[in-house]
């Protein structure tokens, strides 16, 4: 494609993504997945060249939105394009006067007086919160997070993220990162996950025999952490009341060599389904895949004949998901101040409900891909203070007992729990805590 086409592109990809933050609808990344592969004919690279503006518009858009507004112009996903070229690219901007079929249609007159007023804008002007790309409802999470250091931290979010494999230890042995270690791909160990590989580089996974051999795993090394520290057994029940695609169930599924019985339970037939294709490749076999209500009496009689069974319960809550917006950064404006109230509702009686599911000396885990201390610290506050004969473990601990490193340093307000976060331990963002009953 010419330089050209793929300024048209980004447009087209633009618009369906700014439409679709407009009504809540599909994330950027099954939109871009889409996008191409409805176009075959774009060759890697220039889906490579189109993917990384599409993205980089949506690490930048508060402040080309912010630009957008003191030139008095319309938030269009075309105008965004222009701003944004404006600020990173500003020769590309010739490529709209292109004579080509493929080319963006040519600047009107008033998209040219838009340019101009663009260059004269003083961007360094613009609010703090603006130049990092953080939107105001999450702004005093932040603040009470990382103090006078959330800059840094919002900061550390508008990177792109590192592609991280974990082993399949139902296929590979623990210690066995070095035959995947590729200077090419820079695949190097994880800092902190005993079983993680990490690649600065943009990874085409389906040229990989290795993971279609199921050896190794998409997961990011706080999400590996994360499934380590619910030290699961083989032979005992685990219940995963949240589990998506199935990440975490799989690892869990290693640490249980295949033994024993884990649940798989979610609202969503879409994500089951890709768990259920993932366990297959992965050798999976202890798995239980079981879609649920998202609430009512059906949701509460098909848990009930696993009240007091579970060994392990852990439950990663739908949240903001502001600790992994280096891969999606448009979860940004997915929120607002009463969605977040209504999550951390959600948050709560999830948490509720999974306690129930626990037995006897069992262990139960609370689990966010968040920084904020709404989703986190105050919910693990709040189930406490109405959860009598429950407390909290020592994740360090469990850490030293499964892991066997040093644990890191937490950045939760309270001890015993878990926060991750990109900027200090260089990772998603995530949350954990562990909880027993005394």
């Amino acid at each position: 494609m010419r330089p050209s086409a793929r300024i048209a592109a980004l447009i087209e990809l633009s618009e369906q993504i700014e439409e679709s933050i407009a009504i809540g609808g599909a994330p950027a990344d099954i939109l871009v997945g889409n996008y191409f592969r409805a176009r075959r004919y774009a060759g890697s690279k220039d889906r490579r060249a189109i993917s990384e503006m599409a993205y980089g518009v949506l690490r930048q858009r508060e402040l080309l939105l912010w630009t957008l507004g003191e030139t008095g112009a319309e938030p269009t996903a075309r105008n965004l394009i222009l701003s944004y070229l404006g600020l990173n690219e500003p020769e590309a901007l010739f490529l709209f006067s292109e004579e080509s079929g493929y080319a963006p249609a040519g600047l009107s007159i008033e998209e040219t007086a838009l340019v101009t007023r663009l260059k004269a804008l003083d961007v360094s002007c613009a609010p703090g919160e603006i130049m990092e790309n953080l939107p105001v409802w999450a702004r005093a999470g932040f603040e009470e997070r990382y103090g006078r250091c959330w800059p840094e931290a919002a900061r550390s979010l508008n990177k792109a993220a590192p592609v991280d494999l974990r082993l399949n230890l139902l296929k590979c042995k623990k210690d066995a990162h070095e035959r995947f270690h590729s200077p090419q791909l820079e695949i190097e160990n994880t800092g902190l996950s005993p079983i993680g590989l990490r690649s600065r580089k943009n990874i085409a996974l389906g040229n990989i025999d290795a993971y279609k051999r199921g050896l190794l795993e998409v997961q990011d090394e706080a999400a590996q952490l994360a499934s380590l520290l619910v030290d699961a057994k083989p032979g005992m029940q685990v219940i995963d009341l949240c589990a998506g695609a199935g990440g975490k169930s799989l690892t869990v599924s290693g640490q249980m060599a295949n033994k024993g019985q884990l649940y798989a339970f979610d609202v969503s037939v879409r994500r089951l389904n890709d768990c259920r294709k993932r366990a297959q490749r992965a050798g999976v076999r202890n798995i239980q895949v079981t879609q649920l209500p998202a609430s009512g009496e059906r949701r509460a009689e098909q848990l009930s004949m696993l009240r007091g069974q579970g060994d392990r319960v852990y439950v990663d809550v739908p949240c903001s998901g502001t600790g992994t917006w280096r891969r999606s950064p448009d979860q940004r404006w997915r929120q607002t101040n009463e969605s977040l109230a209504e999550l951390n509702a959600l948050q709560l009686g999830l948490l509720r409900e999974a306690a129930e599911l626990v037995s006897e000396g069992g262990r139960l885990l609370y689990m966010t891909c968040s920084v904020l201390p709404a989703e986190n610290e105050a919910i693990v506050a709040g189930f406490l203070d109405k959860a009598p004969g429950w407390r909290l473990l020592d994740y360090k601990k469990v850490w030293a007992e499964v892991i066997g490193s040093a644990a890191p340093d937490t950045l939760a307000n309270m001890p015993d729990a878990l926060q991750l976060s990109p900027e200090t331990h260089g990772t998603d963002g995530f949350f954990v805590s562990i909880f027993a009953r005394d």
